[in-house]
């Protein structure tokens, strides 16, 4: 009896050592899956983050010639109202 208890014993272990192993591949399969479409993620959001950047940048620019032209603005009427007193 305790023959049999070992055979039917190993006998599981096999089929479950097998589904195991299936999952594990399945598992490492869709990790690699996974870590592929993360990775695309990642070059696109870096994509994202240049092109934000460069963005502010630009509107830094704009905003500095804005305020440029405002000061040069306001000094020309300064400049106005003193020359006519």
């Amino acid at each position: 009896m305790t023959s049999r208890g070992k055979a039917k014993k190993s006998g599981s272990d096999g089929q479950s050592s097998a589904r195991t192993g299936s999952h594990k591949a399945a598992a490492q399969a869709s990790a690699e899956a996974d870590a592929g479409a993360l990775e695309a993620e990642n070059r696109a959001l870096r994509a994202a983050l240049d092109d934000a950047k460069a963005e502010i940048a630009r509107l830094q620019k704009r905003q500095e010639l804005v305020v440029n032209r405002i000061d040069w603005v306001v000094d020309s009427l300064h400049n106005l109202l003193e020359d006519e007193d």
